[in-house]
């Protein structure tokens, strides 16, 4: 299926996950309740930049003056960060901060697919990747949607058939002889695969969707029956040597691990439960995209469709799938909106000995930086009363 590269202007993709994790059932009680003139006197200034330095550091403040805060403005301000090396240059304020979101195919990027959310009042586009750990997955109260690659388009409809038995729990990836052609496997709890690049045999022991240790006894446990930090127990052996050995599903190896395995086995969990309303988008190089989800009870895959409408828990909230590609990265850039004050922001740049960084400071959402002097915290915010009186 070939993928068709759209650009379009869009809420930041962190947003958009932030409110679907919210709750799309209550998204249209929160961002909507306010009337034009509370939603104006919440976004008005006088305004300022809060900047700390470090986790003990002193907190400083430096107002931020605009002539008309309904129109955009160039800037060339730097605040005086006393005993610091580091320079932050306000250069721009925004009235109305947009973004551009696009999918840029790369052959060395994950899969990529454009999803749009709707319900009452709720009409968002999410992009989720899956080279990106931070946007794999997004969860809500109705359901939630998580993106997988395989390794191989080779036998990918048998793959996503036996992920659909009631004992499968997900897949088992070994790389064996060849690096660059690692062996993927449905998972079935009790089960032994007999790998043909090797003369060790894999046995799947034990499944816990919670994975939980003892520090002190170092014995597993499972807190809840939610995939919270799927795990998998494993056993290697090739009757001379045997190893066992837990892996998790969210981290590339066991924080537990005693010895080295003999091979790099690496699990991933497709458990979405028995709820309806969760999917997982699986997406393979030179392979249609499949989806895998439950319905009535039982698991079920079939391959995903353009523009289809797929229901969450509630039938009121649905999702189709926009655009997708199996190798790309997700772009996002912020761009000027309307002379309207509207979702105020700041452009800046830090710089530090020879390095410049720009900062997109949005207002009430605090930004971290990361350098050799430290980290540090900004927040564009409304005055606070301390602040006009020390002002």
């Amino acid at each position: 299926m070939k993928s068709v590269i759209k650009s379009r202007a869009h809420l930041s993709v962190i947003n958009i996950v932030i409110l679907v994790i919210a709750g799309l059932s209550v998204f249209s009680s929160r961002t909507y309740g306010y009337s034009p003139a509370m939603r104006q006197e919440m976004l008005s200034g006088p305004w300022e930049i809060v900047v700390k330095m470090g986790m003990d550091g002193s907190m400083m403040r430096f107002p931020v003056k605009v002539a008309n805060e309904n129109k955009a403005l160039t800037l060339d301000n730097v605040l005086p960060l006393m005993g610091s090396p580091i320079k932050i240059r306000l250069m721009q304020y925004l009235p109305d901060l947009k973004w551009d979101t696009s999918i840029v195919e790369d052959p060395k990027g994950g899969a990529v697919v454009q999803i749009k959310a709707k319900g009452e009042n709720f009409n968002q586009d999410i992009w989720l990747s899956s080279a990106d750990p931070a946007k794999q997955s997004i969860s809500s109260q109705v359901g939630g949607i998580k993106i997988v690659k395989l390794h191989s388009s080779e036998g990918i409809e048998k793959i996503m058939r036996e992920l659909t038995s009631s004992k499968s729990i997900g897949i088992v990836t070994v790389w064996g002889n060849n690096p660059n052609k690692p062996l993927e496997y449905v998972a079935n709890t009790g089960d032994t695969i007999t790998l043909p690049t090797s003369d060790y045999k894999l046995k799947i022991l034990e499944y816990v969707p919670h994975y939980s240790v003892d520090t002190t006894t170092r014995k597993v446990t499972n807190m809840s029956n939610k995939p919270v930090n799927p795990a998998v127990k494993i056993n290697l052996d090739n009757g001379n040597d045997n190893y066992e050995q837990w892996l998790w599903s969210k981290f590339p190896s066991s924080p537990h691990m005693k010895k080295n395995l003999p091979l790099r086995v690496q699990f991933t969990d497709f458990d979405i439960g028995t709820t309806p309303g969760n999917y997982v988008f699986v997406a393979a190089q030179s392979s249609e995209p499949w989806l895998f989800y439950s319905k009535d009870g039982k698991k079920h895959s079939e391959k995903a469709k353009l523009k289809n409408e797929y229901p969450f828990a509630q039938k009121t909230y649905t999702f189709s799938i926009e655009d997708f590609s199996n190798s790309a990265n997700i772009k996002t850039n912020w761009k000027k909106g309307s002379e309207e004050l509207s979702s105020p922001a700041i452009i800046a740049s830090i710089e530090e000995n020879e390095t410049k960084k720009q900062l997109v400071l949005e207002l009430n959402k605090p930004n971290h930086h990361n350098s050799a002097s430290g980290t540090m915290v900004l927040l564009y915010r409304r005055e606070t009363a301390s602040s006009k009186a020390a002002n």
